[in-house]
């Protein structure tokens, strides 16, 4: 995320409150984008399978686990300065897809599903500890995040070298995930013998609702045009949520089973935090460039909820984390 900044010519001697912007005392326009390379991590994609080795004096359980890519996605916005008490405002779209993959298959090993469609394969009455079991699995895990925010704050200095810009705003979007799994030649007793089984599971989420934040800078070299910054930026929203969810298993037998999960509505809970180095450059009172470097977490709190056979009703994180570039442009 961009924010509006300071002209390094207007503020040489700073008082406390006065504004932070480019134009402080004019209207003001910028357009920003970013350069975003994430990672994700989730709980829950911790233990897709569970490859289980026998031998006569033990028993091996070795969880297998999703590894999400590392991805590049984008954030795209504009803001405006109004001249009224030095407000501002910014709206920006965030885009960012990821994928996981994983393949569990061992010599002599049981692959066993920790998704509910397997367990009812050939057990309609959901009898036993397990369903059928594996000599090997795969899955394809991908979420796809996309988030609008409306931002209303205001830039100001506290000091000369400490600016703070507090905001309030909205926050809305959608959290897609698709879990496609397939389960390779059962070596369990079945009463009616298939060589492949394909689960697919949708975990889509989407909401809205108030955000609230911070920004700040602590100028460390001013001089002339150019200024060099270090910055941090928190904030967080509470969101209205819903869920929808759906969980199928199918076999080159065309043997079914369909999972039948009630949609969830509940609150969503996020916190977001970004911080590094900032420089700035203005070309005398015309405009002004800016460029952001640095480390940007997210929180997304009981972002995954699909019923699971090893764990139940899922209430877990998902947390994306990386580098982001910002380059803003003010006029």
């Amino acid at each position: 995320m961009a924010s509006p900044s300071t002209n390094a010519e207007e503020n040489t001697t700073i008082q406390p409150n006065l504004s932070a912007r480019f134009h402080p005392n004019t209207t003001e326009f910028n357009v920003f984008a970013n350069i975003i390379a994430w990672s994700a991590q989730e709980a829950g994609a911790d233990c897709w399978a569970e490859v289980i080795t026998r031998n006569a004096s033990s028993i091996s359980d070795d969880i297998q686990q999703v590894n999400f890519n590392w991805n590049v996605g984008f954030r795209i916005g504009m803001g405006y300065g109004m001249s009224h008490d030095q407000w501002d405002t910014q709206v920006y779209y965030t885009w960012f897809h990821t994928r996981g993959k994983d393949h569990a298959s061992q010599q002599g090993a049981e692959v066993h599903s920790a998704f509910l469609g397997n367990f009812y394969v050939e057990n309609s009455k959901g009898a036993g500890l397990s369903g059928p079991y594996y000599e090997s699995a795969s899955i394809n895990w991908t979420i796809h995040f996309n988030m609008f925010d409306w931002e209303l704050g205001r830039n100001f200095w506290t000091t000369k070298s400490l600016a703070l810009r507090p905001f309030i705003g909205l926050k809305g979007g959608w959290i897609h995930q698709f879990i496609n799994s397939q389960w390779n030649h059962p070596i369990s007793p079945l009463t009616t013998p298939f060589n492949v089984g394909i689960e697919n599971i949708k975990n889509n989420f989407w909401g809205i609702g108030p955000e609230v934040g911070i920004n700040t800078k602590w100028v460390l070299h001013n001089e002339h045009n150019d200024v060099f910054s270090i910055f941090g930026d928190l904030s967080g929203a509470i969101m209205w949520g819903h869920w929808s969810f759906s969980d199928g298993y199918q076999n080159d037998i065309q043997q079914q089973v369909i999972v039948d999960l009630q949609p969830v509505n509940s609150g969503a809970y996020m916190v977001k935090a970004f911080a590094g180095l900032e420089w700035e450059i203005t070309h005398k009172t015309n405009f002004q460039f800016s460029t952001k470097l640095g480390y940007e977490m997210q929180f997304w709190l009981d972002q995954l909820q699909f019923y699971s056979f090893t764990g139940g009703r899922q209430d877990n994180l998902l947390t994306l984390q990386g580098g982001t570039i910002a380059f803003c442009f003010a006029f």
